[in-house]
């Protein structure tokens, strides 16, 4: 899809269809701004959310960055320089003072507004990929004769059997979500359940092991043991699912361990490179201001 902001006027046009601009917000094309800058309208959150076309950060084009420009009341004024500058997703969170002003953004103070937004997508889409689920299921418990007759027999309800843990795997953490009987003895499910939730950090995960086998007949368990500093973790799972959810944890963990000290496709190390940015750009401004 072409995104083609106009040179003159609010129009900006994507795949043919008109999206008007103006200065403090974006437009439905009526001239009547949705939302506008500065009011509490929307949080950071929402107008992320609102511009990004259920994308990623990674993954905005360039009709997200006009989308963004105009919500927060720069879409007419400098949505052409981030245009013709190629500024995706990617790029926009490595912009710097000296960048900026390169692009043609002369103001100081519009420079420091930018920047800090900046800031803000990097932490919000951080947020969003940290949360974002690889895998969830439930334990598997096989019952007599690898699952042939139901887990529990003959007592299968849940009032005796408990209920299976809960596994949950995003791009930074592994949780057991366990709902142990209040009264750990048969048929005393009545007396409710305790919920415990066991979380790592998949950057402190060292290893992960497979444990599988076959059976003449039923469906036997496999098992992954998921080792870190707080000590193994111990998934049960149907056995054909087992390699699946290994790959994906250890690729998880390979990511997390990247993402600790990054921000997310590249760029300055997460939780620096805005703070610093700011305070550079503050030293800019005075230096120039003492010149004139």
């Amino acid at each position: 899809m072409s995104v083609v902001p106009a040179n003159h006027g609010n129009a900006q046009v994507a795949g043919g269809v008109g999206t008007a601009f103006n200065q403090t917000g974006v437009t439905d094309g009526s001239g009547a701004g949705v939302l506008n800058k500065g009011t509490d309208q929307a949080s950071d959150n929402a107008i992320v959310e609102q511009a990004s076309n259920g994308k990623v950060l990674a993954d905005w084009g360039p009709q997200e960055i006009q989308n963004w420009l105009g919500l927060i009341g720069f879409g007419q004024m400098y949505g052409q320089h981030f245009y013709q500058h190629h500024i995706d997703g990617k790029a926009v969170v490595q912009l710097n003072p000296e960048l900026a002003k390169e692009m043609g953004i002369i103001s100081v103070g519009h420079r420091l507004t930018i920047l800090s937004w900046i800031k803000k997508l990097q932490t919000i889409n951080r947020q969003q990929w940290r949360s974002a689920m690889v895998f969830e299921g439930e334990e598997y418990r096989p019952g007599p004769f690898n699952n042939v007759l139901p887990f529990g027999f003959p007592f299968c309800f849940e009032m005796c059997t408990g209920k299976p843990a809960i596994y949950k795997v995003t791009n930074s953490k592994l949780s057991v979500v366990q709902n142990i009987k209040a009264v750990n003895f048969p048929f005393m499910g009545w007396c409710g359940f305790t919920t415990t939730v066991f979380t790592v950090d998949l950057s402190d995960v060292s290893d992960v092991d497979l444990t599988s086998g076959t059976a003449c007949m039923g469906d036997p368990p496999a098992m992954l043991v998921v080792n870190s500093s707080k000590g193994p973790i111990f998934m049960i799972l149907v056995n054909n699912m087992g390699d699946e959810v290994k790959t994906k944890i250890e690729q998880a963990k390979e990511e997390a361990v990247i993402q600790a000290n990054m921000v997310l496709h590249g760029g300055a190390p997460a939780d620096q490179i805005d703070d610093e940015s700011v305070c550079e750009m503050e030293e800019v401004e005075t230096e120039e201001m003492s010149r004139e």
